[in-house]
């Protein structure tokens, strides 16, 4: 029976109970089988986007997913001092090099992009194992880490304060990030000092304020000092030292260091 018939039968006066119930019955059952009810409930779950590390608000990462057959050694790009984490394999090498826990190769290996179904772990190669314990030892020796991460929204120029306002939640403290959607993330310590770029030059001011008032978003280089990490929580604590702000050509408009 269709979904029509079901409500043109409720609709018909003079039906006795058991008519009723019937009729309520067979409208149950036409919903339950309608075609918009089994396309929602069929929904296939959605994957996570990898450039976009933690809250839907929060800036995205200029990461691409690691390629687990071309992990190696230069997987962790170290650049004048700086180790550059931008992925979640290297987020995790990171969190198992500061965590002081048994290092778990199958969850490094393991990338989770699905909202429902959990991943099949990874089996790790013992050729895996090496690579990964190189690069454990390779994140241990370079504390110092540089996060890039782009879809910078600002507020227009505070005078009193002589600033420009980060609008993302950022530099909240206690904002958690990711790269997938595993446990391992990060967090900033220190964040408070960077929710707000101090900036006096005009011509830099102009510039940027009229970015903001055409929508336009900047990109950030952030850097930090790895300091710990935390078990209970499976999270990188990260102090923050200075950031960089980009503009859309990736020319450097504001650098700012912690106090």
């Amino acid at each position: 029976m269709t979904l029509f018939k079901a409500m043109n039968m409720m609709d018909k006066p003079g039906l006795n109970l058991r008519q009723t119930r019937f009729a309520e019955i067979l409208l149950l059952c036409a919903l339950a089988v309608s075609p918009p009810c089994l396309s929602t409930a069929q929904a296939a779950p959605s994957a996570v986007n990898q450039k976009d590390p933690s809250l839907a608000d929060t800036p995205g990462n200029k990461s691409a997913v690691t390629h687990l057959k071309s992990l190696s050694e230069g997987s962790l790009k170290i650049q004048d001092g700086l180790a550059q984490i931008d992925s979640d394999v290297l987020l995790k090498v990171y969190y198992f090099a500061y965590s002081g826990t048994p290092v778990d190769y199958s969850a490094i290996l393991t990338v989770n992009t699905e909202n429902i179904v959990a991943p099949v772990p990874v089996q790790p190669s013992p050729a895996q194992k090496q690579t990964i314990d190189k690069l454990i030892a390779i994140a241990k020796a370079h504390p110092d880490v540089t996060i890039k991460v782009d879809d910078i929204a600002l507020n227009a120029y505070d005078q009193p304060s002589h600033s420009f306002e980060v609008v993302n939640r950022l530099f909240i403290d206690g904002a958690r990030f990711y790269f997938d959607n595993s446990r391992y993330h990060y967090v900033y310590s220190g964040a408070d000092a960077f929710r707000t770029l101090q900036c006096t030059d005009a011509k830099t001011i102009a510039a940027i304020n009229s970015a903001v008032e055409n929508y336009v978003h900047f990109s950030m280089d952030i850097v930090g000092h790895v300091s710990h990490a935390v078990p209970k929580d499976t999270a990188l604590v990260i102090d923050l030292g200075k950031v960089t702000l980009e503009d859309a050509i990736g020319e450097t408009v504001i650098t700012q260091a912690k106090p």
